[in-house]
């Protein structure tokens, strides 16, 4: 690699192989110490070997529909299981709006109670 560029600020390149050679300082930052590694990143990359520089990621058709079906955004949730919710959240919904409607047409507790006890007390319906 050649200078520093405009396009890349000086304080992330610095020489290696003793003064021979510009590079890219790795972008990765520690998460206990927040300090930036000081590894020289991969060619073309952001990141040195250590932090993902080598990986290529899903090259095949096959290996991107792998990735893409096992991506969830917490590792407490699958997507089956957001799918799950969302059906009983529409459900919970539903039965929410008809309570509402049974409310507004005025049909309250104290009115079913009077029709179950016009029934003789019996709750089943026939």
């Amino acid at each position: 690699m050649t200078k520093p560029t405009d396009s890349t600020p000086p304080e992330r390149m610095f020489l290696t192989l003793g003064g021979r050679v510009w590079t890219k300082q790795c972008k990765a930052t520690s998460k206990r110490t927040k300090q930036q590694c000081r590894a020289p990143a991969m060619k073309g990359k952001e990141v040195c070997r250590t932090h993902g520089g080598l990986s290529r990621g899903p090259v095949t058709a096959e290996g991107r529909a792998r990735c893409a079906a096992a991506k969830t955004v917490h590792g407490r949730e699958t997507r089956q299981k957001r799918a799950y919710i969302s059906t009983k959240m529409a459900e919970l919904y539903e039965l929410e709006m008809l309570g509402r409607k049974i409310t507004d047409k005025g049909y309250t507790t104290s009115t079913c109670n009077r029709y179950w006890e016009g029934m003789g007390g019996r709750h089943e319906m026939q």
